[in-house]
């Protein structure tokens, strides 16, 4: 045996370890080699269909076939593609369409979540625009909102995802896709010829999703935000219609106690109307009574005078009688 570190003069010899010794050196040589194989051969495909399934299922449930019906359509498709070469016993080819079938059922849940956040910060900002007209609010200003990235065809996926990792609006946003479309995109730089168009059609789209990703979260960010705002707007309007509500309440309460004086006023000039009438009718009753007993009073006055004359005319009468036979006998 040749010298070595643990037979070196003045060091002290360890045993070598059982499965070190020299007699099991070609055993262990035999078991490193199968183990190098094995992680060479690929296991099938299984993993990637059923990854690719979910995916498409996902997009399904995510109205995919409405928003993104040319995306979805085309993963479904690929998907058929791979289970075909998965039938005809192409396990590269399979796990190649899987791939880019899964990717392709991203981006179609993807887009379609982007169109729906678009729809949603449309209509909020409509409302919010309404309540602040109506409220005669004047319109903060906001940064304005990136628009929707379209399909960069005229740049490459490397170019796509370094300007998305230079623009300050996106920084910070859509983490985890931006990883998947850098571990595309550095795959499709060590892609062999024959696997390229498949590598080119996948970090294509996982930058795609990586960029609708980072749009949609700032447009749900300013979901939240337009949110926010609509609540404040609301709770404005509502406390100027419990305002409102309270200052009719006291024009009202004012206007009934307003009504209510003019009627004690007019109940009460209406009894003093009503005692003077009594008092007026009083008087004139007094006043009736006495013209009454003068009245009565002239009229036994008469009636005496009356009657005095005519005692007197008889008087005179039966004077007159006595005196004519006298004059007869002279």
């Amino acid at each position: 045996m040749n010298r070595s570190f643990a037979h070196s003069p003045g060091r002290r010899q360890w045993p070598l370890p059982r499965f070190a010794r020299p007699r099991h050196a070609a055993p262990f040589a035999l078991l490193a080699l199968l183990a190098l194989s094995a992680c060479v051969t690929l296991p099938p495909p299984t993993a990637e269909l059923a990854a690719a399934r979910q995916a498409i299922a996902n997009a399904g449930d995510a109205d995919a076939a409405q928003y993104a019906p040319e995306d979805f359509a085309s993963a479904q498709a690929e998907l058929q593609q791979a289970q075909s070469a998965m039938a005809a016993g192409d396990e590269a080819a399979a796990r190649a369409s899987a791939l880019v079938a899964a990717a392709g059922g991203d981006l179609a849940r993807e887009r379609s979540r982007v169109a729906v956040l678009d729809n949603d910060y449309a209509q909020r900002r409509d409302e919010i625009a309404r309540l602040r007209a109506q409220l005669q609010v004047d319109d903060a200003p906001a940064a304005p909102v990136p628009q929707a990235p379209e399909d960069g065809q005229a740049m490459g996926p490397e170019l796509r995802l370094q300007a998305l990792d230079t623009d300050p609006r996106f920084t910070g946003a859509g983490a985890y896709e931006r990883l998947r479309a850098e571990q595309a995109v550095q795959a499709l730089a060590t892609a062999k010829s024959r696997d390229r168009q498949a590598a080119l059609v996948l970090a294509a789209r996982r930058v795609a999703i990586a960029e609708l990703a980072a749009h949609g979260e700032l447009v749900q960010r300013e979901v939240a935000r337009l949110d926010q705002v609509r609540s404040d707007l609301l709770l404005e309007a509502s406390r100027r219609d419990a305002e409102r509500a309270r200052q009719e309440a006291e024009r009202l309460r004012l206007q009934s106690q307003i009504q209510a004086e003019e009627a004690e006023r007019l109940r009460a000039t209406a009894a003093a109307e009503a005692a003077a009438r009594q008092q007026a009718e009083e008087v004139i009753l007094d006043v009736g009574g006495q013209q009454a007993a003068k009245l009565k009073a002239a009229r036994a006055r008469d009636a005496e005078m009356a009657r005095k004359e005519a005692a007197l005319l008889e008087a005179q009468k039966a004077a007159g009688a006595g005196a004519d036979p006298d004059e007869k006998t002279k």
